[in-house]
């Protein structure tokens, strides 16, 4: 069983031994998340080259994990993927073999992102279909709107803490909340003085 864990990626190596459309999936989605990501294989998708990553036309070595922090095995060769996996474990590097789970560190979740607001959901390798129809039934819910109001609700974190007592926050976090939501949109300067105002 997996454990849900956000992790932050931001220049963080990331290798990638495979260069199908397998590969180049979970490249970008490293690559949304500010992840420097290099890619390791003989052949690549023209694609692929047209990301911003490293790529090194060559065989994998175990000399490619040096400094890397996250391992994806993406070949279409079972036992190299294996191999893989099991050079990461001997150098504690978390390690993803595509398909493969017994070989898995952690697995990739169909995700939803708007801005920072993320939400990924998991069958725990056993039905990605389930878990793509469960995202994809959720966009209606997080949208780019509900992206703007997170980034929103953020930046008035500061403020909020600064005027009102610590016990009233949650009651006022939530009025500012629920109006963002009415009005599908963040609120605007005057319509937060108020809200703090009555608060």
């Amino acid at each position: 069983m997996y454990f849900p864990l956000f992790i932050n990626v931001d220049n963080k190596n990331v290798l990638i031994v495979g260069g199908g459309h397998v590969a180049y999936r979970k490249a970008c989605s490293f690559i949304e998340f500010n992840a420097q990501v290099t890619v390791v294989s003989m052949h690549v998708i023209d694609e692929m080259k047209d990301l911003d990553l490293i790529v090194y036309m060559d065989e994998y070595k175990d000399t490619y994990l040096d400094g890397m922090e996250l391992v994806i095995a993406a070949t279409d060769d079972t036992k190299l993927n294996h191999r893989i996996a099991a050079d990461c474990r001997k150098r504690h590097i978390l390690v993803n073999a595509v398909d493969q789970v017994e070989d898995c560190d952690f697995i990739f979740p169909s995700i939803l992102k708007e801005k920072e607001l993320v939400a990924a959901f998991s069958s725990g390798g056993n039905s990605p279909v389930l878990t793509q129809y469960i995202r994809d039934k959720n966009k209606e819910i997080i949208t780019e709107s509900l992206g703007d109001i997170n980034a929103y609700m953020g930046s008035i974190r500061n403020e909020i803490q600064g005027c009102i007592p610590s016990h009233k926050r949650k009651e006022i976090y939530q009025k500012i909340l629920h109006l963002c939501i009415d009005k599908d949109r963040p609120l605007h300067k005057e319509e937060l003085e108020e809200v703090l105002h009555n608060g």
